[in-house]
């Protein structure tokens, strides 16, 4: 089983069968060294030095220029094995042995830069320095970072999203979870306090390519609508908010209270690229309301009548909770069917609303 390390300064290494624990490392700091020497007189074509160990195998050592060959000083070689080593073992098992002589090396720089699934990428730093050694079928590879390179990467693993939420509201009394206030002027119809969210959100993969763990965060703005299931409606008065009944029947009376909100999202997705999987998602969301007003629906006169207020009505400028969805999808980052679950953990209104705790929650679909 052939493999090569190659880092963007044409350093390549063949390792085949087994890894060796002992001695070899002070003997190629020996040949790192004879190598820098050579490079001093043909800077033109790359020098290479082979060394044989076991029945078999061997490490092929290619250096193209002077800098490239004091930059090998720098190397942490005994990380760059030991990750070899767990890999070497890994597909061993997993191939029951099968034989990958002849494997493609990669030797073409585009090639080099492009990162696939099968493959393990460690991040290591050194002398003030990060090097990532990417790992795979096609070969090893050293890659010293630099800005653009730190960019590309982060770009390769990070998708830009528009979710938008579409459900339910409602709210809890007292702090007693599950308790829907009834038979209260303040009761809410369920099909018609409605919630929508739309959004700009970055979900950026944490580990390797085939790492289920992923970091949501971005930016929203919601609206939630409380519509009221009798004739009441919100009023604010000097002594806190009531709910009086109109003096004539209501097509539709809510409260509509719109925020900007800041989600930041746990996502565990065991999808694959050809084949869907479970999403689960866990976190939380805090937000600032920029807007509240109360619509009323009514006839007169056998006219439809529309009126607007606008004011705070004593509702908490800030608003705070967790957050969980679930779903199915393909891929890693495509969001597929999720169902969603949101719980303000602060009150919907100001202690001085003369009103009872009610704790805000919605429940939908995300697209």
């Amino acid at each position: 089983m052939k493999k090569q390390i190659t880092t963007n300064k044409q350093l390549l290494l063949r390792q085949t069968n087994f890894i060796p624990k002992n001695g070899l490392w002070m003997f190629l700091l020996g040949i790192f060294t004879l190598a820098t020497a050579s490079t001093s007189l043909a800077q033109s074509k790359p020098d290479t030095v082979v060394i044989d160990f076991g029945d078999s195998s061997k490490v092929t050592i290619q250096v193209q220029n002077q800098k490239d060959a004091q930059e090998i000083r720098d190397i942490d070689w005994n990380l760059i094995m030991e990750k070899t080593a767990v890999y070497l073992e890994n597909a061993h098992q997993n191939s029951d042995g099968e034989n990958t002589e002849g494997k493609p090396s990669v030797d073409n720089q585009n090639q080099q830069n492009e990162i696939s699934d099968n493959e393990d990428v460690y991040e290591v730093k050194d002398n003030s320095k990060t090097r990532t050694i990417i790992i795979g079928t096609s070969g090893i590879r050293i890659e010293r970072d630099d800005d653009e390179k730190r960019r590309k990467r982060f770009w390769t693993r990070t998708r830009h999203q528009i979710p938008i939420d579409f459900g339910l509201n409602n709210y809890f009394e007292n702090g007693n979870f599950g308790e829907i206030p009834s038979g209260k002027p303040y009761e809410l119809r369920t099909w018609g306090s409605r919630y929508f969210a739309i959004g700009t959100s970055f979900k950026t993969q944490i580990g390797g390519r085939k790492s289920p763990l992923i970091l949501q965060y971005g930016l929203e703005a919601s609206w939630n609508n409380f519509m009221f299931s009798g004739d009441n409606y919100a009023l604010e008065t000097e002594n806190g908010v009531s709910f009086p009944e109109y003096e004539s029947s209501l097509d539709k009376s809510k409260l509509t209270a719109a925020y900007i909100n800041l989600p930041i999202m746990v996502h565990l997705d065991f999808a694959d690229n050809d084949r869907k999987g479970l999403k689960l998602a866990f976190g939380g969301y805090a937000g600032y309301r920029v807007g509240g007003y109360t619509k009323i629906v009514y006839h007169e006169d056998g006219d439809r009548q529309k009126d607007k207020e606008h004011s705070n009505f004593r509702l908490n400028d800030w608003r705070y909770g967790v957050r969980a969805e679930v779903g199915v999808g393909e891929g890693k980052f495509d969001s597929g069917l999720r169902l969603f679950f949101n719980y303000d953990l602060n009150t919907l209104f100001r202690e001085n609303s003369n009103l009872p705790e009610l704790n805000a929650f919605s429940f939908g679909i995300r697209l």
